[in-house]
């Protein structure tokens, strides 16, 4: 269950992942080149987001353009004002470009890209390229880099957790505590708790979570095509109890009773036919779903989730 940069913008929303995924490349190119340095945005960066090189000769411009939905109009246009910042810049002397960006591209913005590169080239008689999300990931991979870039030492020890299962022979059925080594201080669903004024019983809420990983990481791996029906219809299903008493809800900096009202109606639906699953899954595991779509900020605790959880981080930076 690799992740990709779809994580990122579930994790950090689309302002935050931007300065996380220049991070990402930043990261991955200098352990790729010794030589390779990243420049602090602000205004007088020179178009520059990582260089490869030397000022006192050609350098290798990396830019990076968080990009994860499309490449239209608006976004040629910020590709467009980068390139000419090189190109013209006094500062330094380009002899070779590079666009990085966390997607693939689509067959009209191959077109586009093509069309694009082989005409700057011809014109300022410099080499172009490009980074995709696949090359970006594979580099990001060979410095084994995606176990802290992506959180995946989490998913190493949710595996430990299904070898475990396997060598018993039986399948999920029993509650697991969190590993003493596993910190879930930094998860946006933790963040999410905090910044609502749920500060209490943080620990039970983390079991909650860890446990509905095991949960989705099993049915996973099974890769049974019914199961993975089964958890998203009751993903689903966890996801319309909560819109129904978010709408109701109107305190937009306490959640706990938000909170609480939820855990309630799980307990209470469990076994009935809203919640009935024919996966093994406790009521527990349900309410540990809640916070996986929180992680996921597809829900929050308290109104305008969203908006408080960005005053929260911007209060306690």
């Amino acid at each position: 269950m690799a992740r990709d940069f779809d994580y990122l913008l579930k994790k950090h929303g689309r302002e935050g992942s931007r300065q996380v995924f220049e991070d990402c490349c930043a990261k991955a190119l200098s352990s790729e080149f010794k030589d390779a340095y990243p420049i602090e945005c602000n205004p007088g960066d020179e178009g520059i987001d990582v260089f490869v090189g030397d000022f006192t000769e050609e350098i290798d411009v990396y830019q990076c353009k968080c990009f994860f939905y499309e490449i239209g109009d608006s976004q040629i246009a910020q590709i467009n004002s980068s390139f000419k910042k090189s190109i013209e810049s006094k500062t330094y002397k380009l002899k070779k470009w590079i666009l990085c960006v966390p997607k693939s591209l689509t067959i009209d913005e191959v077109k586009w890209w093509s069309k694009w590169k082989k005409s700057k080239e011809k014109k300022f008689k410099v080499e172009i390229d490009l980074m995709d999300s696949i090359k970006l990931l594979n580099l990001i991979t060979k410095h084994n880099l995606h176990l802290e870039l992506f959180d995946e030492e989490e998913l190493n020890k949710l595996d430990q957790v299904l070898e475990h299962l396997a060598e018993k022979k039986q399948s999920l059925k029993e509650i697991f505590d969190l590993p003493l080594d596993m910190d879930y201080s930094e998860k946006l669903f933790t963040l999410k708790l905090q910044s609502a004024n749920i500060n209490e019983h943080l620990d039970v809420f983390n079991k909650q979570f860890f446990n509905a990983e095991i949960l989705t990481k099993e049915v996973e791996s099974r890769n049974i095509v019914n199961e993975l029906k089964e958890l998203k219809s009751l993903r689903s299903v966890l996801n319309e109890v909560w819109l129904t008493q978010y709408m109701l809800y109107e305190d937009q900096f306490d959640g706990n009773k938000l909170l609480a009202i939820l855990n309630k109606r799980i307990e209470d639906l469990n076994g009935t036919e809203t919640l009935r699953t024919k996966l093994d899954v406790s009521s527990s595991e349900k309410k540990g779903i809640l916070h996986q779509l929180a992680d996921e900020c597809t829900i929050g605790w308290v109104r305008n989730y969203k908006d408080r959880l960005i005053e929260f981080l911007e209060e306690n930076k």
